[in-house]
């Protein structure tokens, strides 16, 4: 598990249409070379932003993937 990796995911997610894209429509292949575990490779797949911020993401940042990264893919 490592914080910086969901972060970085979620940062790549908000700024980088086609990887939010790519994280809609195949989430393993998007999350592919990120240490993630189980847990936060499925927040990151539902978009849940509550999840996010206890994993240790930034507040501002969950929800602003939670509204915006994923949902406008959707």
């Amino acid at each position: 598990m490592s914080k910086e990796a969901l972060a970085k995911v979620v940062q790549r997610a908000i700024s980088d249409a086609a990887f939010r894209r790519q994280l809609n429509s195949d989430p393993t292949g998007a999350l592919r070379g990120f240490d993630l575990s189980a847990d936060e490779a499925s927040a990151l797949r539902t978009g849940d932003a509550g999840r996010l911020s206890s994993l240790g993401v930034d507040q501002r940042m969950s929800k602003s993937f939670a509204l915006g990264g994923l949902a406008s893919t959707r």
